[in-house]
């Protein structure tokens, strides 16, 4: 059983595609939303995200390729791209550095379920590594605001470094606190005493 479903939004002008791909997909661990053109699928995506978009070009609205491209820049979700396979080296070549899987049409259930595979495989990476970032900006942040209190200390109490960073571990200890909450009040005190 797997720890979580997909969704999808399905564009496709062609209801036997879409449900072609539906009926395929069933079994699978995603969630398939279907629309028929590129404006609806714009105010869809105004409301709500998708981890994966499925585009089978053309649509009766639109190529699909534009509106492809500036998804992959904002790097929200994994695209997959079905074009007609005398048109696949060209659309490829457009739309590959923005992370956009292309399979020409036709293609086999397979190939299609090999592709979501990768697709949500990337999603689960990206999500990962927006998590570590979201780790380490917030670390740096802490250190930042220790330093800062470190340096108060240094300034105001006429001390080494050594010994303000003694002082905020025995403080945090003490008041059973963690540093950086210590830190914080220390900036606070000395920042109202600064304001006076």
């Amino acid at each position: 059983m797997p720890e979580r479903y997909f969704s999808v939004l399905l564009i496709s002008s062609s209801f036997t595609f879409s449900t072609k791909i539906k009926k395929a997909l069933e079994f699978e661990p995603y969630d398939i939303h279907m629309i028929d053109t590129i404006q609806k699928a714009k105010r869809l995506l105004l409301e709500q995200d998708y981890d994966i978009l499925i585009i089978n070009s053309p649509l009766i609205d639109d190529m699909g390729i534009d509106f492809a491209i500036e998804e992959g820049i904002k790097d929200i979700s994994g695209i997959l791209l079905f074009i007609n396979s005398d048109l696949e080296f060209e659309i490829y070549n457009k739309v590959y550095q923005y992370g956009i899987l292309t399979l020409s049409k036709p293609s086999t259930y397979g190939i299609l379920l090999q592709s979501l595979r990768l697709l949500t495989s990337s999603i689960i990476k990206k999500e990962r590594l927006y998590i570590k970032n979201v780790d380490v900006k917030s670390k740096l942040e802490e250190i930042k605001i220790i330093n800062n209190a470190k340096l108060l200390l240094i300034e105001h109490k006429h001390i080494s470094e050594d010994e303000a960073h003694r002082y905020l571990e025995k403080k945090a200890m003490d008041l059973r606190k963690n540093k950086i909450t210590i830190a914080k009040e220390i900036i606070d005190e000395y920042y109202k005493k600064d304001i006076k």
